[in-house]
């Protein structure tokens, strides 16, 4: 047959451009930070935490609980909070294999409000749980594949070093229940051995027990926010930095985009450097804040794959200290000779309104705190 005897039908359609629908950009972000989050907090833990980053302008943020009595003492907007049903909403009883199979029956349901809220303006999404619950531990998984099928659906590469998991550990008091030692070391295991092998990244490993310890002035009232905000607001400062150019030494977005991508687990740490005339005083400052941070402790500092550290110091701190520049160079150093020679990204900023000296400093792609689940598998019981 010749090609030009094919006599192919004309149709209708062929005159018609179909129409597109955009995809909504969602809630509005306030945060002014150079990267958009999207949180995720599941179970009572997760929902506070998250909360916590909503406070802080990170208005992508939506709860989830299977217990409506938690989801309606958080205090965040309607639209922000999601009930997955289950037995009659009264959560999950720290059966985390309950939860784990109420969530993937409400899989669509869950990914559905992500959309709502998140839109298609989200460059990075948080996944935060307690993993000692029966809701936050159960869900967590689920939810991070949900979180990685978004970016999918959104058309974006590399999902898994898009969402990240802040995980919290229990206090001494809490493993003392033999399910909840048994939840919390089965759950966070299960996340290492996932963060490893870079199913997601990064790992942040909050130990409630450790914070218990270094600040036991907190009251009970004061506890569980001053954790939440603490920990949101060392996440915010960095993201805000890496936005702010800088006379001396600039962290810049793709400074701060790089960091964040490193699989395994990761720590932030923030001190006052208390002897800022010494040649060693901001060196001592960073080791210190690694050893004082509110997260999990116990890493090999030397298996880090990248690191950052910024100083924020007051204007009359640069214009007076002698030798300041080398002492910060030292301690920039000293950070990349710890963590075993990895890449250190630096920034040096001034803050009219400080009247110190500030180190802020992020170290990742650390292996699993093993001291840290030693002790926690000591709870639990045959």
């Amino acid at each position: 047959m010749n090609e030009l005897d094919l006599n192919i039908p004309t149709l209708d359609i062929e005159d018609f451009d179909p129409e597109v629908a955009e995809q909504s950009a969602g809630i509005e972000d306030q945060s002014g930070g150079a990267l958009t989050y999207g949180l995720i907090g599941s179970g009572q833990g997760g929902g506070r935490i998250a909360k916590a980053f909503f406070d802080l302008g990170y208005k992508k943020t939506v709860a989830f609980n299977t217990a409506e009595s938690d989801l309606a003492l958080l205090e965040l907007p309607e639209n922000h909070k999601f009930h997955v049903d289950f037995q009659g909403g009264q959560g999950a009883g720290k059966d985390q294999t309950k939860a784990a199979a109420a969530y993937e029956s409400r899989r669509q349901e869950v990914f559905n409000r992500l959309r709502e809220v998140f839109g298609n303006k989200v460059d990075r999404i948080l996944v935060c749980v307690g993993v000692a619950g029966g809701t936050g531990g159960g869900s967590v998984n689920t939810l991070v594949d949900i979180a990685k099928d978004y970016f999918t659906y959104v058309g974006h590469d590399n999902a898994e070093e898009r969402v990240g998991v802040i995980a919290s550990l229990p206090t001494t008091g809490e493993v003392g229940s033999p399910q909840v030692a048994k939840n919390a070391h089965t759950r966070i295991m299960n996340l290492l051995e996932r963060a490893e092998q870079g199913d997601f990244a990064p790992l942040i490993i909050v130990d409630n027990d450790k914070i218990k310890k270094l600040y036991p002035q907190l009251t009970v009232k004061k506890f569980w926010p001053t954790i939440n905000s603490t920990v949101a607001g060392l996440f915010h400062i960095f993201n805000l930095l890496a936005t702010k150019n800088s006379n001396y030494t600039s962290f810049d977005p793709m400074d701060y985009d790089s960091i964040m991508k490193t699989r395994g687990c990761m720590i932030f740490g923030v001190t006052s450097v208390k002897d800022i005339n010494s040649e060693t005083g901001i060196s001592t400052a960073l080791k210190n804040n690694l050893e004082k941070t509110l997260l999990a402790g116990g890493f090999d500092l030397k298996s880090a794959s990248g690191a950052a550290s910024v100083v924020v110091g007051g204007s009359n701190v640069y214009e007076e200290v002698a030798g300041l520049m080398d002492s910060i160079e030292y301690g920039f150093d000293t950070l990349a000779a710890i963590t075993g020679g990895a890449m250190v990204h630096r920034g040096i900023y001034e803050d009219p309104s400080k009247t110190n000296l500030v180190a802020y400093t992020i170290v990742g792609g650390l292996a699993s705190p093993t001291k840290r689940i030693q002790e926690l598998k000591k709870f639990l019981r045959d």
